[in-house]
């Protein structure tokens, strides 16, 4: 019993960890904030806003789905940290919010490299 609140609380630890990277991201963010925001909570922006500050100095620019292996919200399973969905691609990583774990950035040529990612049907 005192095993599984230490794990408990182990965990949901790390899953605040995780989401303290994410506001993180959203500070130091050079793409459009308002499509960060939307895709945090699962929305899309199909083209940045135009009105934030990244807009506003040029730096947010609209990635198309090329070298995208899996779209945006897309359910998958790892084999350690079990399942997730992608929210967002920055670059070349994946970010995806795993149920038990929380956020992961992942580097995305390795995710395929090693065939880290598999999607849920």
């Amino acid at each position: 019993m005192v095993q599984e609140a230490v794990e408990s609380h182990v965990s949901r630890r790390e899953f605040d960890r995780s989401r303290i990277e994410m506001m993180r991201g959203y500070a130091e963010a050079m793409a459009c904030r308002r499509g960060y925001l939307l895709n945090y909570f699962g929305e899309e922006l199909p083209e940045p806003c135009g009105m934030c500050d990244t807009c506003e100095a040029g730096t947010a620019v609209s990635e198309g789905d090329e070298g995208r292996p899996f779209p945006l919200n897309t359910r998958v399973t790892h084999k350690s940290w079990g399942e997730g969905q992608v929210l967002r691609y920055e670059g070349d990583k994946i970010v995806v919010l795993f149920e038990e774990v929380g956020y992961k950035t992942l580097a995305l040529a390795i995710v395929i490299e090693r065939n880290l990612l598999e999607p849920l049907s």
